[in-house]
């Protein structure tokens, strides 16, 4: 749906200041501005000097908000030294770190990886081509990140499983209270986050993205973007790994829970787990084929690498349950059923990886 500049960037002065101040254009009278869901304000439009523009005003704490514009100018350095001709990110062309925005080229005729999913139209060879855009991520150069403090992702959290901040406990809704409730009452499930956590932080350190997820690659004519490095760092690969695997699964899980109608009529244990059992199953081809394009671009010694992935995507299937519960007035049977499938991974990952397709990389 476009919309007018005065209904959509009222009170953005700073935007249009930003885009005349860098030879970007004018915005004035410019039909074709959309605004795009998110956590923050985005925007794309043409501006009166025929640039294609996406704009993010980044929301939050303003110190929270400055270390995500540091995290995105460190990667776009990064990828402009790269000697690397085949990782691509949409062009960053402006930056006002005060005012919290950023403007980038707009990938034209783009999809995420998430669209082409719910059409299904993420055939393997595509999902091979995303798990080497990780793999070509994760062999820039990290000496330069490891020289900056490691911050450390917000989840999974050992501070959050033992209590919730009054701030976060007041803002929850029911439905949250209820997932954190189940959290923190799950003895076996800390112990396997701290030991997971204890992984993470001896394993060894790639340029990472820390926020992966099919939404964060856009495909436009053959080639693969990754967006959004706002939470750039030197980090584990197993995270990001973790991260697409995690939602290629909970994807799948969903897709194949609902397919009857289970999600309206409350099925048996039984047919729920046969559901579960056909969704991980569904899931495994493109689960492969992530890794082996991982692993065919960004081979690796590091024999505990797939047993992390997995419990990251374990983790990944509990964090989704903690995103829906934001939004629905109860816990409902599903995505508590899918976590247990996210449970289970975390305890034992060792147990998952031929479930889950983490099998060898190709010889």
């Amino acid at each position: 749906m476009t919309t007018g500049t005065t209904d959509i960037l009222h009170g953005q002065s700073e935007v249009r200041s930003l885009l005349l101040r860098t030879g970007l254009g004018s915005l004035a009278g410019r039909p074709d501005i959309r605004r795009l869901p998110g956590r923050n304000h985005n925007w794309t439009v043409t501006t009166d000097t025929g640039e294609r523009l996406f704009i993010k005003k980044l929301e939050g704490p303003a110190e929270a908000s400055a270390a995500r514009i540091r995290q995105c100018l460190a990667f776009d350095r990064m990828l402009g030294q790269s000697e690397s001709a085949e990782l691509f990110s949409p062009r960053l062309l402006a930056v006002d770190a005060e005012a919290n925005v950023l403007v980038f080229a707009c990938v034209d005729e783009a999809h995420t990886a998430a669209d082409l999913i719910r059409e299904d139209r993420l055939l393997p060879e595509l999902v091979y081509s995303l798990g080497r855009t990780v793999g070509l991520l994760h062999h820039l150069p990290v000496e330069e990140l490891l020289r900056e403090e490691e911050a450390s992702p917000l989840l999974p959290s050992m501070e959050l499983l033992d209590a919730l901040p009054l701030p976060l406990f007041e803002a929850s809704s029911a439905a949250e209270l209820q997932t954190w409730a189940l959290l923190q009452g799950d003895a076996d499930l800390g112990t396997a986050l701290r030991h997971l956590l204890e992984l993470d932080r001896s394993a060894p350190r790639v340029a990472a993205h820390c926020d992966l997820r099919l939404d964060q690659f856009l495909v436009a004519d053959d080639a693969v973007y990754l967006t959004d490095f706002e939470e750039f760092q030197a980090a584990d690969a197993a995270r990001d790994l973790g991260g697409v695997v995690g939602d290629l699964l909970h994807r799948a899980l969903l897709d194949a829970a609902v397919s009857d109608g289970a999600a309206s009529d409350p099925p048996s244990r039984e047919r729920m787990l046969g559901h579960l059992a056909d969704g991980i199953r569904a899931a495994r081809p493109r689960i492969t084929a992530f890794w082996d394009g991982y692993r065919d671009t960004r081979p690796s010694d590091d024999g505990k690498l797939a047993e992390r992935v997995t419990a990251f995507a374990g983790w990944h299937l509990l964090d989704r349950m903690l995103a829906g519960a934001r939004t629905a007035p109860r816990l409902a049977a599903l995505p508590r059923a899918v976590a247990g499938i996210g449970r289970k991974a975390l305890l034992t990952p060792e147990n998952f990886l031929a479930s889950f397709g983490l099998t060898e990389a190709r010889g």
